[in-house]
């Protein structure tokens, strides 16, 4: 598994909302990203039950303009993602009992 993958999650209407000039930002100081280890743990915490969200597949070593700092085992990225970095954008949906399980593999 590359570790040069990191995930953002959101809604699909934040995406269309919110991407715009090459750059997608929140409009807050950080976007919380994750890496393939603790994306399960993070979307059943934070999205338990969610439909129609958008997995945003973020190749860390392109990112041009964004700060990626590691803080009590999260991402944060500070000044948001230039859009050639995110190399997908995958919708899920959670599980009929409301949980995830994404399995990411590397096919090098």
């Amino acid at each position: 598994m590359s570790t040069d993958l990191i995930f953002h999650i959101l809604s699909k209407r934040k995406w269309q909302e919110r991407n715009n000039a090459g750059t997608y930002s929140t409009g807050e100081d950080e976007i919380e990203c994750v890496d393939s280890s603790t994306l399960n743990e993070y979307l059943n915490t934070q999205f338990h039950g969610r439909k129609n969200l958008l997995m945003l597949v973020v190749d860390r070593n392109r990112l041009s303009n964004s700060f990626l700092r590691e803080e009590d085992g999260k991402l944060y990225l500070e000044r948001g993602i230039n859009l050639d970095a995110v190399l997908d954008k995958i919708r899920i949906d959670s599980e009929k009992d409301g949980s995830f399980d994404i399995q990411v593999e590397s096919h090098v």
